[in-house]
C-alpha cells in the first residue's frame, strides 16, 4: 500500500477510543520528555496480543510500553541506553508490597527528621555549576534524604528484595530533583528563566525539600497500589538497541510497539541533566557527554567527522543526505548515522518477531535546514527491504500540552505537530 494518511483507518478509531480511558498514575512517576503516550501501547497490545504474549520495545525510554504490557498481563522485553531511564522503567514495573512501602516510608521520614549530622562536602554529588542550580540548603537536604535510604530499608528487609526497595526511594528522589532546583520546571531543558528570577526577587519561591519528598513518596506509593501485582516477566536491558544481542528472543516476540528518537530534535540527556548528575549516573562532564553522544538522533558530532560524505545502501535515503551535505555537512552526518542505526534496529525487530506479527511505530517527519525529511516513509521503505510489509499508517496530532515537541528545540529543526502511527507486519 502507499504511504499516505489513512483517515479511515480502523486502528485510528481504536486509538481515539483508548485515549478517552483513564491513564495509570504510574506513568507520571518521573518527568520524562518526548515519551510515548500510554494510549498507543494500550490500544495495540489489546488489539494484536493476548494475555501471556511477549511485547518488545527497542526504545524503552521511561517504560511506557513496559508498564502497559505489565498492566495488561503481557510479558515484556525492552532496551534502553540511558541508565536513569532503565531505573525509572524498572521501578514502574516491579511488584512491590504496598504495606512494606508504607512501613519504609514511615521509618524513613522519622530518620530524616532525626538526622542532625553535618553534611560533609564529599557527600554532595558532582554537578556542573552545582551552586548555580541548587541552593546550599537544598543540597544539604537532598543528601540527608539519600543517606537514610539504606537504614530505613534495613529495618524491614534483609533479603534479595532490599535493592528493589532502595531503588524505589532513589527514583522518588530523582523525581523531585528539578522541582527543588533553581531551574524552571515549565521548561524542557534545565534553565533559570526570567520568570524564575522575577519570582525569586518577589520572594514567591518557597522550597521545602523534605515536604516535597514526603508528598512525592506518598503519591508514588498510591501509584503502586493502583497498578497492583502482575505475575508476568518484565526485562528491561541496558544497552544500545542497534547493537545489543537479542538472539535469545529470535521468533519469540508477538508485538513490537516503539517510539524511536526523532532526528536532531530532543536532546534527551539534557532534559535529565540535573537528575543524571545528582543520582551519580554521570559523575563527570565526560560521563555526561559520552551518554548524550551515544543516543540515536543526537547532533553532537565533531567537525572532522563531517568532512567526508557518507552514504547508506538505500538511494532513497541518500538523496536526502546528498541534499543536506550541500547545505550543512554536520546535519548530513546526523542523517547518515540516524538511518544507519535505525536500519539495524529494524532488522533486529524483524528477527525477534514471529511471522505474521506486527510492529507499531510512532515517529514524525523532521525539517532540518528547511529540508523536510519524511522519516516515517523512509523507515518504512527500509523496513520493506528487510522483511516487513506496510499494513496501515495514519497521522496523529500531538497533544497541545506537550512541551517537548511543540517548542523550539534548536535553531534548525521545526516544531513537530503530528506523528505517523505506522503498522508493519513481518512477512
Amino acid at each position: 500500500m502507499d504511504f499516505i494518511d489513512n483517515k479511515e483507518s480502523k486502528f485510528k478509531e481504536i486509538l481515539l477510543n483508548v485515549k478517552e480511558e483513564e491513564r495509570l498514575g504510574m506513568h507520571s512517576f518521573h518527568r520524562y520528555y518526548g515519551k510515548l503516550i500510554p494510549a498507543i501501547p494500550r490500544a495495540f497490545i489489546r488489539e494484536f496480543t493476548k494475555v501471556g504474549d511477549l511485547v518488545f520495545d527497542p526504545f524503552s525510554g521511561s517504560g511506557t510500553t513496559a508498564l502497559e504490557s505489565r498492566f495488561l498481563d503481557r510479558n515484556f522485553i525492552g532496551v534502553e541506553i540511558n541508565p536513569l531511564s532503565v531505573l525509572i522503567s524498572k521501578i514502574k514495573t516491579n511488584n512491590y508490597s504496598v504495606e512494606m512501602l508504607k512501613r519504609i516510608q514511615d521509618k524513613l521520614l522519622q530518620l530524616i527528621d532525626e538526622d542532625k549530622e553535618e553534611v560533609k562536602a564529599e557527600e554532595i554529588p558532582f554537578v556542573i555549576n552545582r551552586d548555580h542550580w541548587f541552593k546550599d540548603f537544598v543540597q544539604r537536604d537532598l543528601v540527608i534524604i539519600r543517606r537514610n535510604f539504606d537504614k530505613a530499608v534495613d529495618e524491614f528487609i534483609d533479603d534479595g528484595n532490599k535493592e528493589k526497595y532502595i531503588d524505589f526511594l532513589i527514583a522518588v528522589l530523582s523525581a523531585i530533583v528539578k522541582q527543588v532546583s533553581n531551574a524552571d520546571t515549565m521548561h524542557v531543558f534545565p534553565g533559570i528563566s526570567k520568570r524564575m528570577r522575577r519570582l525569586e526577587s518577589e520572594g514567591k519561591i518557597k522550597i521545602n525539600v523534605f515536604d516535597t519528598f514526603r508528598r512525592a513518596l506518598k503519591k508514588r506509593i498510591q501509584f503502586v497500589e493502583q497498578v497492583g501485582k502482575h505475575d508476568v516477566s518484565t526485562n528491561i536491558m541496558l544497552g544500545d538497541s542497534a547493537n545489543i544481542d537479542l538472539s535469545q528472543y529470535s521468533d519469540k516476540v508477538d508485538l513490537v510497539v516503539t517510539n524511536p528518537p526523532y532526528i536532531s530534535s530532543v536532546r534527551y540527556a539534557e532534559t535529565l541533566k540535573l537528575e543524571l548528575y545528582w543520582l551519580e549516573v554521570t559523575k563527570s562532564s565526560s560521563d555526561y557527554m559520552n551518554l548524550s553522544n551515544s543516543m540515536i538522533g543526537n547532533d553532537h558530532i565533531a567537525k572532522k567527522d563531517c568532512i567526508e560524505l557518507q552514504l547508506t545502501k538505500y538511494d532513497f535515503v541518500n538523496d536526502y543526505i546528498k541534499q543536506m551535505y550541500e547545505i550543512d555537512k554536520k546535519q548530513a552526518k546526523v542523517l547518515y548515522d540516524y538511518f544507519s542505526l535505525m536500519e539495524k534496529v529494524i532488522i533486529k525487530a524483524q528477527q525477534v518477531l514471529k511471522s505474521g506479527k506486527k510492529l507499531v511505530m510512532k515517529i514524525s517527519d523532521s525539517k532540518i535546514r528547511k529540508i523536510k525529511i519524511p522519516t516515517g516513509y523512509l523507515l518504512t521503505k527500509i523496513a520493506e527491504e528487510n522483511g516487513f510489509k506496510l499494513i496501515d499508517v495514519f497521522n496523529d496530532k500531538i497533544n497541545e500540552n506537550s512541551r517537548s515537541l511543540l517548542t523550539s528545540r534548536n535553531t534548525y529543526s521545526d516544531i513537530i505537530l503530528e506523528d505517523n502511527i505506522i503498522f508493519w507486519e513481518k512477512k
